[in-house]
């Protein structure tokens, strides 16, 4: 099975390739790497040409690092001309793709990986591999995945599956585009292709007399996939079912590692549906499977998930423990992304305790980890419990910064999500576009069979007759043409202006009316109503005022551009 299904960037959980890590316990080291690579070039002076291509574009270059990438570059490019010389297609390819990779991951120069990439394409085309075609498109379709170009990626992971490859290829475009779908916050199109994937795996499952057991791995890591969409789309039912489902699967493999993963699932959707005991149960047996096997990393994390557990259970005591704990041990094995979560949990536990000074001091220490780390989620929670840990503290200076950042983080992952649904609406516009495309094509391919077919049961008495309507309908079927073409390009110009407006207003709600408001609730928590004539309650009343005079402003400029929305719509 091909192992092309990757686990979502997005969400808590570890990626799919670490399923495969224990399908393959023996990886190569960097510290063996020089040793392999010696072996390899002692074995190119006893190969023979069509070996020594095989062990440069599959073994050397893969060994090298990138510092050598010049060298890679010339070993693939000697490994290629050889081929050639041979007319050895899939090694050319290798070839290809290779080179394709060092630009791309080595040396980022992407316009010069996408020509090899290309390359490929155009080289099974040449040799009507439709198979190898597919392959090349899902390689393209894959870099654009990882260059967050969502639309370009989709639209190569279509070609591929235009191509109707075999049910592996299928599976793992299936698979990506899932990915793809996730990344841009289009749940129902991602589970629809995570079930398609799974439709497929299980069709080949029960095609087979005997299971193999990366299958049913690829079946544990699909459904933690599904789980995990289920989860985002706020079904924790759902994802419970299909968490526990690979629950059994890791039950019958006796792999604990899976079991980790679906326990923690299972836990993450009781916490949802705040069945908190229920949830500690299972984050509990989760952290005694990570002893089990030694997996420290899990471990930090099942210990953060449950100090959030027991945070939510009210058992400050047991969180403490927990939090301090998931503390020491990512900084020990240097997991940078646990961190922040574990310093908040423990700041909201001192928060909670009212020992504010010790709140503030992990609460700014899972600001910074957080910030060092790119997690704006984890920032955000972090800033918005310090300014209320500043706000106990009777410190309005520090408490409003705090609460600023807090707004700006918060503000900053609405835009993202803003820039999400418009990437959305514009993959579904030019689906669309191209459906009504599609839709006229084939009613003209239709008109003409039926043309075709009047014509073949014709006599030669009927020749002229026929002639005749065969040019009428030529005739009108040309105006029908013409008018369809223009209807649909004032369709589209008009779709486009509103886009235009709607994204205008989107932008100016994002970024210029939640400012204002978040300004005056900020400023509005340190108003002193005990006493109205401190003297910061004028300053406080003034900035109220300013911020009122700005939210005015762009309230009537939101109305002037719905206004002249409305407009063009009527006309």
């Amino acid at each position: 099975m091909k192992p092309g299904i990757c686990r979502l960037s997005k969400l808590n959980f570890s990626t799919w390739s670490l399923l495969i890590i224990i399908l393959i316990p023996f990886r190569i080291s960097a510290q063996n790497n020089s040793y392999y690579l010696d072996s390899f070039q002692t074995a190119l002076t006893k190969a023979t040409d069509s070996q020594k291509i095989r062990i440069v574009t599959k073994h050397m270059v893969a060994l090298l690092d990138c510092k050598d990438s010049i060298r890679k570059i010339h070993l693939v490019e000697d490994a290629k001309k050889q081929a050639e010389k041979i007319n050895w297609y899939l090694e050319i390819a290798n070839a290809n793709r290779a080179l394709g990779d060092v630009y791309f991951n080595c040396m980022h120069n992407y316009p010069k990986a996408f020509e090899y990439f290309q390359e490929n394409v155009i080289l099974a085309q040449k040799n009507n591999d439709d198979i190898t075609e597919s392959g090349a498109l899902e390689t393209i379709a894959t870099r654009y995945q990882r260059l967050s170009l969502h639309a370009k990626a989709l639209s190569y992971f279509n070609a591929a599956l235009a191509l109707n490859p075999d049910a592996n290829i299928k599976m793992g475009v299936l698979g990506n585009m899932g990915v793809t779908y996730t990344n841009i916050g289009d749940f129902t199109h991602a589970l629809s292709c995570y079930t398609n994937s799974l439709t497929i795996l299980d069709s080949l499952l029960r095609s087979k007399k005997v299971n193999d057991i990366q299958d049913t791995f690829q079946m544990a890591g699909l459904l933690l996939n599904i789980g995990d969409i289920y989860l985002s789309m706020s079904q924790p039912d759902k994802s419970f079912e299909t968490y526990t489902k690979v629950l059994k699967i890791g039950d019958k493999l006796n792999d604990k590692f899976v079991q980790v993963m679906s326990l923690s699932g299972i836990g993450r959707a009781l916490l949802v549906k705040k069945e908190y005991n229920r949830a500690i149960e299972y984050f509990s047996n989760a952290l005694h499977d990570c002893d089990s096997i030694g997996n420290k990393k899990e471990k930090g994390k099942m210990l953060s998930e449950l100090a959030g557990a027991y945070l939510s259970a009210g058992e400050l005591d047991k969180a403490l423990d927990c939090a301090e704990n998931a503390v020491k041990l990512s900084e020990l094995h240097g997991q940078n992304d646990e961190l922040p979560k574990a310093n908040t949990a423990l700041g909201m536990v001192y928060l909670k305790r009212n020992q504010y000074r010790r709140a503030v001091s992990y609460l700014q220490k899972a600001v910074n980890f957080s910030q060092k780390a790119g997690l704006l989620d984890a920032e955000k929670d972090a800033w918005q419990n310090l300014s209320a840990a500043y706000k106990k503290m009777g410190d309005p200076a520090n408490a409003l910064d705090a609460y600023t950042h807090y707004i700006s983080i918060r503000d900053s992952l609405y835009s993202i999500k803003t820039a999400n649904d418009l990437t959305r609406i514009d993959l579904q516009y030019s689906f669309d576009k191209k459906q009504l495309e599609d839709t006229a094509i084939y009613n003209e391919k239709i008109q003409r069979q039926r043309i075709f077919t009047y014509a073949s049961f014709g006599g030669a008495a009927l020749v002229l007759l026929l002639s005749f309507f065969m040019y009428k309908n030529y005739n009108t079927q040309k105006k029908y043409n013409a008018l369809l073409k223009k209807e649909q390009e004032r369709q589209l110009a008009h779709i486009s202006a509103q886009d235009t407006v709607l994204s205008d207003i989107a932008h100016i709600q994002s970024h210029f009316v939640r400012g204002p408001i978040a300004t005056i609730i900020g400023l509005m928590q340190f108003y002193n109503h005990e006493e109205p004539a401190d003297p910061m309650n004028k300053e406080i009343v003034e900035g109220v005022n300013v911020s009122i005079e700005k939210l005015d402003n762009v309230v009537k400029d939101l109305v002037a551009k719905e206004n002249k929305l409305r407009r063009e719509s009527k006309s």
